[in-house]
């Protein structure tokens, strides 16, 4: 009489994380890009397992946590956020001040975040942590600082979360994440009814940047609709 070996939570998690190390190459060339900016009106991800091997320089850079960071976005992209979940606290406990440790509290936040109904005071304090811990990473520390206002503007705090997306939009100018930022700074000033400030924010910004392309029809878009409500009130 055989006798069944009961596969504890434990050996199944490391059995999964074997098949992945087996074919982490497969994955590396993959790339996958994904972008997470926002909320509500829409939620714009900007985040990627190509920041994981990004040529910069890091804190610290352990094989292993780089591993482990990878098994956790892959499960995180499946939609399996528990396991996710899981190991990303695992990883930022065992490697708090290696890059892959830092990064994994973006990384919890954006789970927090996503989660029903929404973990917003967690999410805050994860995205926090990361940005204290980072060395000014240029997409993630900028998508951390408009994932807070993104929880600020879930929790109905539309004017706290337009000056938090516009101070992003004024530092990141240059990153595709600051226009992002300028059009929820925009869409918050417009939900909080300052619409002077949003039509302060829309007009700078077609003065002074003088965009070209999609951006100028989206922002003159958006910019008639504020004065359109200014006009009914």
């Amino acid at each position: 009489m055989r006798v069944k070996h009961r596969v504890s939570k434990d050996e199944l998690k490391e059995d999964r994380f074997q098949e992945f190390v087996e074919k982490v190459a497969e994955f590396y060339y993959a790339n996958p890009r994904r972008f997470w900016v926002g909320v509500a009106a829409g939620l714009v991800v900007i985040v990627g397992v190509i920041l994981i091997i990004q040529n910069r320089p890091q804190p610290v850079k352990n094989p292993e946590a780089e591993l482990r960071l990878m098994d956790a976005l892959s499960n995180f992209y499946q939609g399996n956020n528990e396991y996710a979940e899981g190991a990303l606290k695992e990883l930022a406990t065992k490697f708090p001040r290696d890059n892959a440790g830092i990064k994994a509290h973006f990384y919890i936040g954006s789970i927090y975040f996503r989660s029903q109904p929404p973990r917003l005071d967690e999410a805050k304090r994860e995205f926090t942590t990361f940005i204290k811990k980072s060395k000014d990473d240029p997409v993630l520390t900028p998508a951390a600082n408009i994932g807070i206002a993104a929880c600020e503007e879930q929790a109905g705090n539309y004017h706290q979360a337009a000056r938090l997306y516009e101070s992003v939009y004024q530092k990141y100018k240059k990153s595709p994440l600051g226009y992002e930022a300028l059009l929820a700074a925009g869409r918050c000033y417009r939900l909080a009814g300052a619409l002077d400030q949003a039509e302060k924010l829309f007009n700078d910004y077609l003065e002074k940047e003088k965009p070209t392309g999609p951006k100028v029809e989206d922002v003159k878009a958006e910019l008639a609709y504020v004065r359109a409500l200014r006009n009914r009130f």
